[in-house]
């Protein structure tokens, strides 16, 4: 489901996840941080890079999780690219009822295409982690980092519940079609407003089950899994030194702080 597929089918998938965190993190913060375009772009690429070679994943997957975002992204930043001008010299304007000029400046475009790079570099660590790392070796992996239990717990819990959900919703919506109820707009609205209300009450339900299942096996707040065996990854710690000096070359190159 979803990146769990890619993360089981991983190269990586037997590699130790506490230096994938590392790596995905550092790169996530430095380009965050950075405010810059071009390291943003370089992130980007160099994470997707490395979920092709390292990971194994397939170019058509990588491109069909980071299409999600981006198409989400460029309608979000559109705002920031057109927008009233006023006086301001525009590459680009037209009049709005005759009363407003409306336009893309300079400015405005690199602040659109700044945010844009930035938030999809981030993405991209975030996918060469969750597309490489199967959700119960970070849970681990995040226990093993101090991370508190309460967090952990909750993370695991979220993370069940969420197939659950998918379960009750595709139940349903089985139900729904056998009795024609996608067989028009009209329809389609009422049985997608039956089904969202349907799978809630339904999903508080099999929580209730689910958490007596739990408490009937003993649970007492923690749950105890065993430690996955994993090959050595400290060669990653190598390759996330080496993206970070080049995120900060890049930035310091763009600032001219080199000769």
């Amino acid at each position: 489901m979803g990146t769990d597929r890619c993360a089981y089918l991983s190269r990586l998938r037997r590699v130790d996840p506490v230096p994938k965190i590392w790596l995905a993190l550092t790169a996530l913060l430095l380009c965050v941080l950075a405010d810059s375009l071009a390291v943003g772009v370089f992130t980007l690429g160099a994470l997707s890079a490395l979920n092709l070679s390292l990971g194994g994943q397939k170019a058509g997957d990588l491109f069909h999780f980071l299409k999600v975002p981006m198409t989400f992204l460029i309608i979000g930043c559109l705002p920031i690219i057109l927008r009233p001008i006023g006086t301001a010299e525009a590459l680009w304007a037209f009049r709005l009822l005759g009363r407003w000029t409306w336009g893309v400046t300079a400015e405005n475009l690199r602040l659109g295409l700044l945010v844009l790079c930035k938030a999809m570099g981030a993405v991209s660590a975030m996918y060469f982690l969750s597309m490489n790392t199967p959700m119960t070796d970070l849970t681990m992996a995040l226990e093993r980092l101090h991370v508190p239990r309460l967090f952990v717990e909750l993370t695991e819990l979220i993370y069940r519940f969420i197939f659950l959900l998918a379960g009750e919703a595709g139940r349903i919506r089985v139900a729904q079609e056998a009795r024609l109820g996608y067989r028009d707009f009209k329809g389609s609205m009422q049985a997608l407003g039956t089904l969202l209300s349907t799978v809630f009450v339904r999903s508080l339900r099999r929580g209730d089950r689910v958490f007596s299942a739990l408490e009937s096996r003993g649970y007492t707040g923690v749950l105890i899994t065993l430690p996955g065996q994993y090959a050595p990854g400290r060669w990653l710690y190598g390759l996330t030194a080496a993206i970070a000096v080049c995120q900060l070359l890049i930035l310091a190159a763009e600032r001219g702080l080199l000769p």
